[in-house]
């Protein structure tokens, strides 16, 4: 059975708001993100990068999804008990 990639696009776009959400929600405007040490963004590029699903926007997800994951796991609340 082939998959369905309007079911793909469809959890792309969630996840791609679910990502915007925890930008909007959780970053102040004055703090700034370092990617790859060659290129500073604002919330407002980074949420851009993210709608737009670039290379960039790509990895500002992947980094989100990591930390969900590692928070619903238990593996960063036992990284910080370590510090």
């Amino acid at each position: 059975m082939k998959p369905n990639p309007h079911i793909r696009n469809e959890k792309d776009e969630e996840i791609k708001e679910l990502v915007i959400a925890r930008i909007e929600a959780r970053m102040s405007p004055n703090l700034k993100l370092s990617i790859g040490g060659s290129q500073t963004l604002r919330k407002d590029e980074m949420i851009k990068h993210v709608k737009e699903g670039d290379s960039i926007g790509k990895q500002i997800i992947h980094v989100h999804l990591n930390f969900i994951k590692a928070q619903v796991s238990g593996n960063l609340i036992s990284a910080l008990n370590k510090v």
